[in-house]
């Protein structure tokens, strides 16, 4: 197996560089998430310090130093990586701490210390990366669930062989670095390989899922879009039944296009995203709120009767005028239509339609207020 590892390395040297090249592909389509940026050079980087592994017989000091400080910086990129993709800030220092301690300290010591010293430290940046991962407790992937896995599986690993490693030192017995440096090799390289790719579906997972999220909501409320009211409403009715009625309001802000006209297309936007953080505000966490049109916006109630309803749609009524009234000379305000559920009217389209007519009714009887469609 040892005859075998410089292949083998330059084997799966090349495979790191695929992965830095797809990563960077993936960024340039993505180029907001920069997470792609670091995981990229982290491969790259990996790649370039697998292939001088390689030559660990040939050029045994450019090998073991130059070779092992690259794949630690690539490992410390990696962590550095999983920071960006959590959102949080990264510290250089400790990103390129691994590889520069190695070169110090550890590059040129004998071969128990230098196995000792590159498990620990890799090691280290795995558990680091776990915990990183570990941090997202809402909303966690099954993949994440894998990485974190895979990071942990490989920091006890390295602790493992670190502590067989100082224990044979400290007994005086023989030591026969070779089994541990193609283990080592060996695992470190698979790791590596694996996590590329985990990395890879992380990031795809998440680019999918923010595509959808961008497609299910308005931007400039950040609110539900109307696609996403059709499609969940109607399930959130049909699940809520046997648990007290639905009720269906729909908001109208009120001379919309006369600001517009008057002020500006910027005062309107500022009337409707006012009106989207203070409806916001006025709900529970079950509700359901969705800009649908232009200057339309639904709210779903579920476990509601009538007075409840009403009173909904008249504390965002009177929170919204109060909110709105340095805006466009106070010309804003929002009329409001209600349909409750019941036998006849028990899906969206029909509370929809009786809503529809409740707003009629408010709008046609003058504005700012709240209509209730009749059974």
């Amino acid at each position: 197996m040892a005859d075998c590892l410089p292949t083998l390395l330059l084997m799966n040297s090349a495979v790191f560089a695929v992965l830095g090249a797809f990563l960077y592909l993936v960024w340039r389509e993505d180029p907001e998430a920069a997470e792609y940026r670091w995981w990229c050079a982290a491969q790259l980087m990996i790649s370039l310090g697998v292939a001088l592994l390689s030559l660990r017989e040939s050029y045994p000091l450019l090998a073991i130093g130059l070779g092992n400080a690259l794949t630690l910086w690539g490992v410390g990129l990696v962590w550095g990586g999983s920071r960006v993709f959590i959102g949080r800030p990264v510290d250089m220092r400790l990103a390129l701490a691994g590889g520069a301690i190695w070169l110090l300290f550890f590059s040129l010591s004998v071969d128990s210390v230098r196995i000792v010293d590159r498990c620990a430290i890799s090691a280290v940046y795995a558990f680091l990366l776990a915990d990183e991962f570990s941090s997202v407790r809402r909303h966690r992937t099954r993949t994440q669930q894998a990485t974190i896995a895979l990071a942990a599986a490989h920091a006890c690993f390295g602790a493992v062989v670190a502590v067989i490693v100082v224990m044979l030192m400290a007994r005086g017995a023989p030591f026969d670095p070779k089994p541990f440096v193609v283990s080592v090799a060996l695992e470190s390289v698979s790791y590596g390989l694996l996590m590329g790719f985990a990395l890879l579906a992380v990031t795809k997972e998440r680019a999918v899922a923010r595509q959808k999220f961008m497609a299910a909501t308005d931007p400039l409320t950040g609110l539900s879009n109307r696609r996403s009211f059709d499609h969940n409403a109607d399930a959130v009715i049909r699940s809520s039944r046997g648990q007290g009625d639905s009720a269906l309001l729909i908001f109208d802000l009120d001379r919309l296009k006369a600001i517009n006209d008057s002020f500006g297309h910027s005062m309107g936007d500022r009337a409707l995203t006012t009106f989207g953080e203070v409806a916001a505000k006025s709900i529970r966490n079950e509700d359901f709120l969705a800009r649908i049109g232009g200057d339309e916006f639904a709210l779903l109630l579920t476990r509601v009767d009538s007075a409840r309803a009403v009173a909904v749609a008249e504390r965002i009524r009177s929170a919204y005028v109060s909110a709105a009234a340095a805006l466009g000379d106070g010309l804003s305000s929002v009329s409001v239509g209600i349909a409750l559920s019941d036998q006849e009217t028990s899906d969206l389209s029909a509370l929809k339609e009786a809503a529809d007519k409740a707003l009629y009714a408010a709008k046609s009887g003058g504005r700012n207020q709240v209509f209730v469609a009749q059974a």
